[in-house]
């Protein structure tokens, strides 16, 4: 008989450390959603960004800056159409996971697993942005005479010294810089 208690009561315990171990998840999960939900961006700010990025960035601008062929431009037109929408889905990601991560930062109790986590994400995020950015340059390379090659290259400068993604022009270049140059004071 004292065995079937003994046996009861372990399992009644055991049902309230699980019962407890569920609501505390539920808890977590529910704090997280509404901290996520604290960190939507703001759909017209970002709107207007993607549409000067859209307007620098378009098939007009660079037919126009680099001065393109029909036969280029069509060229340009099969590439565009991939790029664009990936770097703008991985721009509106990094400033997501930005956000998280400030406000990460700014809690009562900042959680540092959490921030490794948003931090490793940026850094995978930020690689991967280069590494589509950098195959559709040397794509648009690809088809571009010398003169055409020298203007992109002028069109891709701010972009990568300043490390600002494609259309969201940084203000970010420290003082007395210009071009990716150091200049004289």
């Amino acid at each position: 008989m004292m065995r079937a208690d003994t046996k009861r009561s372990m399992m009644v315990w055991a049902i309230v450390a699980l019962l407890l171990m569920n609501i505390s998840t539920l808890v977590t999960i529910v704090y997280h959603q509404r901290q996520s939900a604290r960190v939507e961006m703001n759909p017209a700010v970002d709107q207007k960004q993607l549409e000067a990025n859209a307007e620098r960035f378009s098939g007009r601008y660079f037919h126009d800056q680099l001065n393109l062929t029909s036969e280029q431009t069509d060229k340009f037109r099969i590439l565009n159409p991939v790029f664009r929408p990936k770097a703008r889905e991985i721009t509106l990601e990094l400033a997501l996971k930005r956000k998280q991560m400030l406000i990460e930062m700014s809690a009562q109790k900042s959680d540092t697993s959490r921030l490794n986590v948003l931090s490793d994400s940026i850094g995978y995020l930020h690689s991967n942005l280069k590494k589509i950015t950098y195959k559709y340059y040397l794509d648009i390379k690809s088809f571009c005479n010398q003169e055409q090659q020298q203007k992109l290259e002028k069109l891709f400068e701010e972009m990568f010294t300043n490390d600002a993604p494609m259309g969201f022009s940084g203000s970010g270049k420290p003082n007395g810089w210009q071009h990716g140059k150091q200049l004289k004071n």
